[in-house]
């Protein structure tokens, strides 16, 4: 049978159903089932590679459909397994995982051929999987490309199909699958051949200018998307949402970029220092507001919901990535504000656009300017408890001193000598070190 030569894919699969047409439905099951078996080894090395999935949802599945065969099964919920199996399946979108995902579909397959005794056409689409697996998108075009078809891989791969066929042809008694059939399926002449993965580059770290500029550009997207938005001012009964969920998407988008959501950012010294600023500044803050119950309850319910990303569930906790809701409106109301005026303040926070981000470029050089004779300068920086100046340099009598600003709505750093500010700048110089 191995030496059958097919001439298209609409060949191959009248071949395989003109083979099983005359088997019971338990043989065809096997079938299925064996051809997972060949496969299961893709999806598990994808599992583990990508640290996502459950290969023992797919063992599992495979186990309940050999004891169906055995003519043992156990009360197995089909649904469920479909549910489990949905919730384990790469989507390619996410994963370059072609294989694991064809290894899901072949279980799918062999548990629908448990539930139906007409189950030749989900054991022949079990037996396609695995061409697919080799070939992606094999399956879903209208016509397959010769040079497709007669691709090296894909035969080899056709080419173990039949030989699993022939072997389950032979096979006189299916109440020792699968122990009597594992030796066969996981010799390395008959599994699934996995495709070699070129090596993932690492992705390139965003440096604190990129990222700077990258959160400039999406909120000030946000606040021209807000400006069509309904206005807190003219909903009343919904102004303490409108202003809270001002507030959210303002920290959201610094708490994003600051975590590497949108791309890991190079300078983690930095980074870990400018959160633990905030939050010292946050824990400094000890007044509570006089929130009305009902407005307490929303502002609650919005910390304790896991959905809305926080890196804290409570209001008074300390927030790593910006002011919490609660400091801004205790300072807005120690400035002798209205309720209405201290949520239009919250509302101002996450409107502000940030002197650094209108400086003009003839600002930017002269500021680039008056630091680069100090740039190329090997300085060794010794760390300090404080958390608003964090690295010191003593420096021919005199103490320089590196300043940590607001990032993101300010350029990371700045230089000070004597306590005069040299120049802001984004990016730590290369022939500096720092503890």
């Amino acid at each position: 049978m191995t030496d059958q030569q097919f001439e298209s894919l609409d060949d191959y699969e009248s071949f395989i159903q003109r083979q099983i047409e005359s088997w019971p439905p338990t043989r065809r099951t096997v079938l299925a089932a064996a051809m997972a078996e060949r496969w299961l080894h893709a999806y598990e090395d994808f599992s583990l590679s990508e640290s996502w999935g459950d290969p023992a949802v797919l063992r599992q599945g495979l186990e309940a459909v050999w004891a169906v065969v055995r003519g043992d099964p156990a009360a197995m919920d089909w649904s469920r397994l479909k549910n489990q199996l949905h919730e384990v399946t790469p989507h390619l979108d996410d994963f370059d995982a072609n294989e694991a995902l064809c290894v899901c579909v072949m279980v799918h397959y062999a548990a629908l051929c448990c539930q139906q005794a007409e189950n030749q056409s989900h054991a022949v689409m079990a037996v396609l999987s695995g061409l697919e697996a080799v070939r992606p998108d094999l399956l879903t075009g209208d016509h397959v490309p010769t040079r497709w078809w007669r691709q090296a891989s894909l035969q080899r791969e056709l080419n173990k199909q039949l030989r699993l066929i022939a072997h389950l042809n032979a096979l006189t008694d299916l109440r020792d699958v699968p122990a009597g059939l594992r030796p066969f399926l996981s010799d390395s002449a008959i599994v699934g051949e996995v495709r070699p993965r070129k090596a993932k580059k690492a992705p390139i770290a965003l440096s604190n200018r990129s990222a700077f500029e990258m959160y400039k550009r999406m909120v000030q997207a946000d606040i021209r998307g807000a400006a069509g938005n309904l206005d807190p001012k003219q909903n009343q009964e919904l102004g303490s949402i409108l202003y809270l969920a001002a507030w959210l998407g303002r920290y959201h988008r610094r708490k994003d970029l600051i975590t590497g959501e949108y791309g890991a950012l190079a300078d983690r010294a930095a980074l870990d220092r400018l959160v633990a600023k905030n939050r010292a500044r946050d824990r400094a803050e000890r007044d509570l507001p006089a929130w009305e119950a009902e407005v307490r309850w929303v502002i609650d319910t919005t910390y304790q919901n896991s959905f809305n990303r926080l890196d804290v569930n409570a209001v008074d906790a300390p927030h790593g990535y910006g002011p919490s809701l609660r400091k801004l409106w205790v300072e807005a109301k120690r400035r002798g504000l209205s309720d209405v005026e201290a949520w239009e303040s919250i509302k101002a926070w996450a409107d502000h656009q940030p002197e650094a981000w209108s400086m003009s470029s003839k600002r930017r050089k002269q500021s680039l300017e008056a630091l680069t004779e100090y740039l190329d300068r090997p300085i060794t920086w010794k760390a300090t408890a404080d958390p608003d100046f964090p690295w010191r340099a003593d420096i021919e009598g005199a103490a320089w001193l590196i300043r940590l600003n607001d990032f993101p709505d300010e350029l990371m750093y700045s230089l000070l000598l004597g306590g005069t500010v040299v120049a802001d700048f984004h990016d730590w110089p290369k022939a500096w070190q720092r503890e």
